[in-house]
């Protein structure tokens, strides 16, 4: 049997109550067809304004685009207002160092998108993957990006997401004959306003996601 799961879900699942696990799982084993495309222009934004060091002028055009944008629709309109705040939230975010002192390589195809712990595949897919050269060694790593105004992570909850992604990163990692580095892995919630890097101790944590991986497979059955 094939089990399935993208990472943000997952995490949701790993602190859900048993009615929400199986909602989640339920969603997993049946994606909807058309999904609605919430944050599609502050993800691009922000995307864009990670690839070139944090730069402000990608936010500040997506802001003055959205503004204009014509909307009537409840459902549209909804996503128009929290588009505009994740933004604005964007722009008081603290952005590494490493982020905006060093010329970023953006890797845009890619083939391998996932990872797969105690035989559930994880579908990680990075919003950014990039290489850095630093004292004469290519270094690897990337950014997921979280934007749920109702959904907001915990800061243990971005780890989990960060530490995921490197180990992702990791396996990926010699197709670019690159070092995978845990320090460039990031998980940014934009509503928390917070950029989370993998842990020092990534085992510690990926043992704790087995053992949800685990709980994935039994909900799998019953859900």
């Amino acid at each position: 049997m094939k089990y399935k799961i993208s990472i943000n879900p997952l995490v949701d699942f790993s602190k859900g109550t048993d009615a929400k696990k199986r909602r989640i799982i339920k969603d997993s084993k049946e994606p909807p067809i058309l999904k609605v495309g919430w944050y599609q222009t502050p993800r691009a934004c922000i995307k864009r304004s990670l690839s070139e060091n944090g730069n402000e002028e990608p936010i500040i055009k997506g802001l003055e685009k959205l503004k204009n944008k014509i909307v009537s629709k409840p459902q549209q309109i909804t996503n128009k207002t929290s588009s505009l705040l994740a933004m604005r939230k964007f722009l008081d975010i603290d952005i590494p160092e490493i982020l905006k002192n060093h010329d970023l390589t953006i890797i845009k195809k890619r083939v391998i998108k996932s990872t797969f712990i105690d035989g559930v595949e994880i579908l990680v897919s990075p919003d950014i993957v990039f290489t850095i050269n630093y004292k004469g060694e290519k270094y690897i790593g990337g950014v997921k990006i979280h934007l749920s105004k109702g959904n907001i992570f915990e800061i243990q909850d971005s780890k989990m997401v960060a530490t995921i992604l490197y180990k992702h990163i990791s396996e990926i990692a010699s197709n670019y004959n690159a070092i995978p580095l845990n320090d460039i892995c990031f998980s940014l919630d934009v509503f928390d306003g917070r950029i989370v890097s993998a842990s020092k101790n990534s085992e510690k944590i990926l043992m704790q996601v087995a053992k949800v991986c685990s709980e994935i497979k039994r909900f799998w059955m019953i859900a």
